[in-house]
């Protein structure tokens, strides 16, 4: 399913359910899943604009895929078993990134972790601490906003 960029070119995704949550210094953040019908549930995808060659922009390699925030629970026994919150925007030292503050059920109780993702120079750069320091973050500015989480299961 393709979404409208804020240029007005198309942006063939090849996902099912694909929506534009935003864009940032030339990624599209996508929330969307590769089939309906099936146990996948929604997740976000980070997918590069390229420079504005034509109306059509096409994706042909396959994108990372990262959790949509909510909570979930485990599809047998219905426990809650993680809970991530997701926030975009100028969430980290005035820059553009993307962030998940999560928690998650191990065998000794509940884990938290951060991942981070910048916008660098030479393209995405990755960060992952099991460090759950919130503070650390811009949450409260104006330009880092929080995707409201789901409710869902895990996938079997």
């Amino acid at each position: 399913m393709p979404v409208t960029l804020a240029d007005k070119r198309i942006l063939e995704t090849g996902l099912a359910e694909a929506r534009l949550l935003a864009e940032l210094r030339g990624f599209a953040l996508i929330a969307g899943r590769h089939c309906i019908g099936c146990d996948e549930n929604t997740a976000l995808y980070v997918r590069k604009i390229a420079p504005r060659t034509g109306f059509v922009q096409r994706i042909s390699e396959p994108a990372a895929r990262y959790t949509y925030p909510g909570n979930y629970r485990d599809y047998q026994s219905k426990a809650l078993v993680e809970k991530t919150r997701f926030f975009y925007g100028r969430c980290y030292e005035g820059q553009s990134a993307l962030l998940w503050l999560s928690e998650y059920r191990g065998p000794g109780g509940w884990n938290r972790d951060t991942y981070l993702i910048l916008f660098g120079e030479r393209g995405l750069e990755h960060r992952y601490s099991t460090q759950y320091r919130p503070e650390l973050f811009h949450l409260g500015h104006s330009e880092c906003r929080e995707l409201p989480g789901v409710d869902a299961e895990v996938e079997p």
